[in-house]
């Protein structure tokens, strides 16, 4: 049978998602990316892409003026809806990361969390950031990093991952994303690159900024 996509994959596990996050990848990782966002200041008007349940949102939120969190799947924005709804400055909308309907120039900071690795096409997710950031604008890309991780970590967050969610969907095998691809993404595009971390200890993500 073929597998999902992207849309329809994800939205299966709209209940619990966090939960299911937190054992497939542990705290640690997913907490000192939060803790590095809020380093972050005055990010202004921001587009979040890929906003899931709105976990990222709330923690962008506490140093924007705006939050415009946006997702592919109904299911998971109406979780994040309900979630996190109160959140004054915070808007969820649906958007597709490939094809943003906004106009140039329009945001301050484009940040996505877990996003690249799965969405089958990142050069055109960074484009399509660009495009809507006004000049000097930042792109924030937080992912996992399975590269950097240990081979027995890998294997064993790939056994969880598999209990967890399945096989992953279409676009999630398309290419393989590496920090230094996605770095090189960057700066061919004509981002300077602002910062690049690795965080964690067994599992491990990048943390990746780039100004236009």
């Amino acid at each position: 049978m073929e597998r999902e996509n992207k849309e329809t994959y994800w939205s299966r596990f709209t209940e619990g998602f966090e939960e299911m996050q937190s054992y497939v990848v542990g705290d640690e990782v997913l907490l000192l990316a939060h803790e590095e966002l809020l380093r972050e200041a005055n990010l202004g008007k921001v587009l979040e892409l890929g906003c899931g349940t709105g976990l990222y949102s709330e923690t962008l939120q506490k140093n924007a003026e705006y939050v415009v969190a946006t997702d592919l799947s109904d299911e998971m924005l109406a979780f994040a809806k309900k979630k996190r709804g109160n959140l004054e400055n915070v808007e969820f909308r649906k958007a597709d990361a490939l094809n943003l309907e906004f106009e140039d120039g329009l945001f301050d900071t484009v940040f996505m969390a877990n996003l690249i690795h799965i969405v089958g096409n990142a050069d055109r997710v960074i484009q399509e950031g660009k495009r809507v950031l006004k000049k000097d604008g930042l792109l924030i890309i937080n992912s996992f990093a399975i590269d950097d991780m240990s081979f027995f970590n890998k294997m064993a967050m790939g056994i969880r991952y598999l209990k967890t969610f399945g096989k992953p969907s279409a676009e999630a095998t398309k290419e393989k994303t590496t920090r230094k691809s996605v770095e090189q993404l960057l700066i061919d595009n004509g981002f300077e690159i602002q910062k690049s971390l690795l965080l964690g200890t067994k599992s491990k993500a990048m943390y990746i900024s780039g100004r236009k």
